[in-house]
C-alpha cells in the first residue's frame, strides 16, 4: 500500500496565490489571446506545485518529489534500510514578502514532521507533516513498526 503524504507548497503562499491568479486570468483571456497560453502555464507551475513524500509500507520503499503542475511526479525510489531509523523534528519557516509601500510581511509556519535518518544520524527524507509534537509522536510507534525500523 502506497501512502502519499503533501508537505509544503514549493513557492509558498504568495508564490502559490499569484500562480493561481495568473491561471485564473490566463484561462479568461485564451478566449481573446492565444498569447494568454503562457500565463495558464506559468499560473499552473507556480500555483500548483508542491512537495510529498510517497511510502511503500510493503515493499519498504520511500521517494520524496516535487508534483511539477500539481500532476508530475518527480524523484527516485530509495529502499528503506534496517539500520535507518524515524524521528520527529520542528520545522520552522518563514515566508516573506514586501508590499508596494516597501514593507516587510513575515508569514511564520511551524509544524512537526517524521524525518527519515540513516545510520549515521544525518536527516535523509522529511516523511509528514504534523501540526503538533502529540500528533507526530502518535503516528511515529506505527511508522516504525509498519517499515520494520527503530525510534531516533
Amino acid at each position: 500500500m502506497i501512502t502519499t503524504c503533501k508537505l509544503d507548497k514549493t513557492f509558498g503562499p504568495v508564490g502559490s496565490v499569484a500562480g493561481i491568479i495568473l491561471f485564473a486570468s490566463g484561462v479568461v483571456l485564451v478566449w481573446f489571446s492565444s498569447s494568454a497560453l503562457i500565463n495558464i502555464l506559468l499560473g499552473a507551475f507556480l500555483g500548483f506545485t508542491f512537495s510529498s513524500t510517497e511510502i511503500d509500507f510493503d515493499l519498504k520503499k520511500v521517494r520524496h518529489s516535487d508534483v511539477l503542475f500539481g500532476l508530475i511526479k518527480t524523484g527516485k525510489w530509495m529502499d528503506v534500510k534496517p539500520d535507518m531509523k524515524i524521528g520527529i523534528l520542528k520545522s520552522r519557516k518563514t515566508w516573506r514578502t514586501y508590499s508596494r509601500g516597501n514593507r516587510e510581511l513575515e508569514s511564520p509556519v511551524e509544524d512537526h514532521r517524521l524525518v527519515l535518518f540513516t545510520k549515521a544520524g544525518k536527516m535523509r527524507i522529511p516523511l509528514k507533516k504534523f501540526a503538533s509534537a502529540e500528533e507526530a509522536g502518535n503516528d511515529l510507534a506505527d511508522w516504525c513498526r509498519r517499515l520494520n525500523i527503530q525510534k531516533l
